[in-house]
């Protein structure tokens, strides 16, 4: 509503440094990173408050979009809350004075100061000026307050202004509390912006170490410090500042970043720690020593009550705890933040942690937060309260919670004395060896436990035990890639114990759910799924959920189908029961498969920053499935950027991997991409590099797939050598592997292996079309990269591929994007269904889909007019139709197209 007029006489007051105010907002506005993001909101968004602690660079924002505001000769004011030192009727003045020359000047650097009779004695009477001038200030009118937190009180009266002024009237609020804004916020005519929006994104982050003046930090460095500072701006800016100062002294490395380092140091103690009261400084160092902390646990540890409110202070006035989720129940510090204050109480109380954590300890327990309260007590140096914890609860946090690393640690703080008396411990520790290339480990301290006597122990626990043993044994054949083993002991265990654990059963059928993805036995796959989730999901076995989304989108990968791997990423990480984003394992493990699906959907901008991260993980974790995914990925990542000198170091260092830990179908896997690797430059190298043809691995039930990656090898070999009939052979060997066992990446390969052999003995038209349907398949399953790697092996055989090379098409062409799980994507209908499509079929009527006449379909595929009617008649038998608006009914409603 439009306010209502006052009467009230207005009065001279001292003129406000519009000049100055220019000079300062464009000061902070030039040279620093623009960020055009922060203000790009979805819906018309009326006021945009920026609220987050001090450095996220919220002013510097502010000032950017001012300046561009000001650009376009839009009426635009700025003022400072600090400044004004809580005098309204100053910072009405202010405002009214810059508008008002904004108006009469044209927007020059130099207006005449406004006239007396403006200048508003309140800013209620500011309102009301504006509604009277707003015809002549311009369509849209900016004001920017700044530093709202240096007067907490100002809040309400300044939002009042804004519900009173015009709809034209824009805002944008800076402050460092969460205080405010409600009744705007009501409305719906805010646009909020936090530490989480305002933070660096990495492509800020890399853009900010593009600008260094000294040495450049590598991307690699640069992410790390980004995820290390969580894209705090001004403290990545100053280690940013202080890698590329420092990097030939090594004072700075970015992988050990704590918030003991000298820079940040300095800053928090300026920036932070001397700005708090005393006693909120104290409530802060005293928090930081718990981690995640809570009213209550405050109080416990510290015995206390009046931690709720200085939380309420920190979060709200301060906003340097952040909520760990909507309830508000527990809070953090950034963990920079928190390892700086938890220093500062260390120096300034020397002796008072080992109780004060032994408390914590012991309020953890009894709220059940198991993991916590083990670690709180190693830490108190109270390993025998810790031990009896973890004998407690061991094969939980190991089973269902998957903390791998965690268990690790824990390893080396329990002596050998405690993990021989604690079956349960050792259980655990074995159990974290098998994820960990440990498998002699492993199976020594299985072993050690059956040998012991547990006569002594209840019949129901040393049934337990044995149960457990005989899991971990099981999973652990398939970690170590012995799959006929592990199935074989897997469904033994089945037998004899079922459903005495549905915890342990849930591994089991994840663990069987693993070997049919890996074996490329999908059917199989797709009948164990529906059990093993439902058993993990009445059992909230969140690291079996984690495994079993990791082996479906494995399964995905390997049938080339990178949609569908997508949308089941996607799903996994928004499964509320896996926990995903909670459990460290499971998000490296489809971190891992992300890569590859990034690189075949032709995502490379970028992807280089993960590379080093998810290769350390399979080092220390990593089973062949996806250590070769992650190795062979970041090798032609590497190829693809123009370094094969790297891509071959890292096929290299597979082979180092393979044969430490004795996998052998590493090794030969290792070989095989080496020597497809080499083809380009000689084959004769790429030859010897290939296995016998009588390796033992060849027996086994991944066998089939190898001699069928090895016969495209081959093929691609005898093309380079110019021998296409030998070329063919081999390369229909791959192919037909590739049709019988649904795998279309293999298949895409083969045929434009096909593809140059026909060509090099004159069967162009057969080439063309070969060429034609490995066209279709990449597109309809989005596996770009597996096509377009191909171009490069065809680029090294000559003229004879130059006309093949003419029908590839471009990246843009083939489609330059992320598989989004909304994408339609042509299936073979599954068993519940009567109809069954040939290959050729599906590609029918995935061409009538797109709405392709039959001519059109013809040039597409390079066959003739009346085969595509020929396969159409078909289709439409089949399906029972008459036309085409009917067959594609038919066949969205029995699932071949979804």
């Amino acid at each position: 509503m439009r306010p209502r007029e006052t009467d009230s006489s207005p009065r001279q007051r001292a003129q406000p440094p519009t000049g100055s105010i220019n000079e300062r907002v464009a000061s902070l506005a030039s040279g620093c990173l623009s960020r055009p993001r922060l203000f790009a909101a979805e819906k018309p968004t009326r006021c945009y408050l920026l609220r987050a602690p001090q450095g996220y660079g919220k002013t510097v924002a502010m000032a950017q979009h001012w300046a561009d505001r000001r650009q376009v000769c839009a009426a635009a004011a700025w003022v400072s809350i600090k400044e004004c030192r809580g005098d309204l009727q100053l910072l009405a003045d202010r405002i009214c004075a810059q508008l008002a020359a904004t108006q009469e000047a044209g927007g020059h650097d130099t207006p005449p100061p406004p006239r007396p009779r403006e200048c508003p004695r309140s800013l209620y009477d500011l309102a009301t000026w504006l509604w009277e001038t707003k015809d002549r200030l311009g369509s849209k009118v900016l004001i920017c307050f700044d530093d709202l937190e240096f007067d907490l009180h100002s809040i309400d009266e300044i939002e009042a202004f804004m519900l009173a002024t015009p709809a034209e009237v824009e805002f944008i609020a800076a402050s460092s509390a969460d205080i405010g804004f409600a009744r705007m916020k009501a409305r719906r005519e805010t646009h909020e912006l936090r530490h989480d929006a305002l933070a660096f994104n990495f492509d800020e982050a890399k853009a900010v170490g593009l600008t260094e003046e000294r040495r450049a930090v590598s991307e690699v460095e640069t992410y790390s410090l980004w995820k290390r500072t969580q894209g705090w701006p001004e403290i990545f800016c100053l280690l940013m500042q202080a890698a590329s100062e420092n990097h030939s002294t090594n004072r700075l490395i970015v992988n050990s970043i704590t918030g003991v380092d000298i820079d940040l140091d300095k800053y928090f103690r300026s920036t932070i720690l001397h700005s708090l009261p005393n006693d909120i400084r104290e409530f802060c160092l005293c928090a930081s020593i718990l981690g995640s902390v809570s009213a209550e646990y405050f109080n416990h540890a510290f015995q206390r009550n009046d931690a709720a409110y200085f939380i309420d202070k920190l979060s709200t006035e301060q906003m340097l705890l952040q909520p760990l989720d909507r309830s508000q129940t527990a809070y953090e510090f950034h963990p920079l933040l928190r390892e700086f204050l938890e220093h500062r109480f260390s120096v300034e109380n020397p002796g008072l942690k080992p109780n004060l954590l032994a408390r914590a300890a012991q309020w953890q327990r009894q709220n059940n937060n198991i993991r916590d309260s083990i670690n709180l007590s190693l830490r108190a140096g109270e390993n025998e309260s810790a031990a009896d914890v973890a004998s407690e609860n061991m094969m939980d946090i190991a089973l269902r919670e998957g903390e791998i690393d965690q268990i690790q640690f824990w390893q080396g703080r329990f002596s050998a004395a405690v993990i021989s008396g604690s079956p349960t411990i050792a259980l655990g520790l074995a159990w974290a060896q098998i994820f960990s290339h440990d498998h002699r480990r492993a199976s020594g301290l299985l072993a050690d436990l059956r040998a012991t006597e547990l006569s002594g122990l209840d019949q129901q626990v040393s049934r337990q035990i044995e149960c457990w043993c005989d899991l971990i044994e099981a999973i652990g054949e398939a970690t170590g890639d012995n799959l006929s083993e592990s199935r074989r002991q897997c469904e033994a265990w089945m037998k004899v114990y079922n459903e005495a654990d549905l915890v342990s059963k849930g591994a089991v059928l994840t663990c069987l759910c693993f070997l049919a993805a890996s074996e490329h036995r999908f059917g199989d796959l797709r009948t164990l799924s529906l059990e093993t989730s439902s058993v993990n999901n009445i059992a909230d076995h969140h690291y079996a959920l984690g495994w079993l989304y990791g082996a479906m989108i494995l399964a995905e990968l390997s049938r080339g189908d990178m949609r569908a791997g997508a949308a089941l990423l996607k799903k996994a990480r928004g499964d509320e029961n896996a926990q995903i984003n909670t459990t460290p394992f499971s998000v490296n493990l489809l971190n891992t498969l992300e890569l590859e699906i990034q690189y075949e959907a032709n995502q490379l901008d970028g992807i280089e920053a993960h590379v080093d991260e998810i290769l350390d993980f399979v080092r220390r974790h990593g089973i062949v499935d996806f250590t070769f995914s992650a190795y062979r990925t970041a090798a032609a990542i590497a190829r693809c950027k123009g370094n094969p000198k790297r891509a071959a170091e890292l096929l290299n260092e597979m082979r180092v991997i393979a044969g430490e830990s004795g996998f052998v179908r590493l090794e030969v896997l290792a070989r095989l991409t080496l020597a497809d690797m080499f083809v380009a430059e000689s084959a004769e190298q790429a030859l010897s590099t290939l296995p016998n043809h009588n390796h033992p691995i060849f027996l086994s039930t991944h066998g089939p797939y190898l001699r069928a990656r090895q016969s495209l090898t081959e093929a691609r070999i005898a093309a380079r050598q110019g021998k296409f009939h030998l070329s063919n052979r081999f390369a229909n060997v791959a192919l037909d592997h590739a049709r019988r066992s649904e795998l279309g990446r293999l298949e895409v390969a083969a045929l434009l292996c096909t593809a140059v052999a026909c060509a090099g003995t004159g069967r162009s038209a057969v080439s063309e079309q070969r060429v034609a349907d490995a066209i279709a398949i990449a597109s309809r399953l989005g596996c770009y990269r597996t096509f377009l790697d191909e171009r490069w092996h065809l680029e090294a055989l000559g003229p004879i591929s130059t006309p093949l090379l003419n029908l590839i098409p471009s990246e843009e062409e083939l489609g330059r994007r992320e598989p989004a799980p909304g994408d339609y994507r042509v299936r073979s209908p599954r068993s519940t269904t009567s109809v069954v499509l040939t290959r050729k079929e599906l590609a029918m009527l995935q061409r009538i889909r797109e709405g392709l006449s039959n001519r059109d379909i013809a040039s597409k595929h390079r066959i003739s007019e009346d085969t595509v009617k020929w396969h159409i008649r078909n289709l439409f038998a089949k399906l029972a139709v008459k036309n085409r608006v009917q067959a594609l009914l038919e066949s969205e409603r029995l699932g071949i197209l979804q």
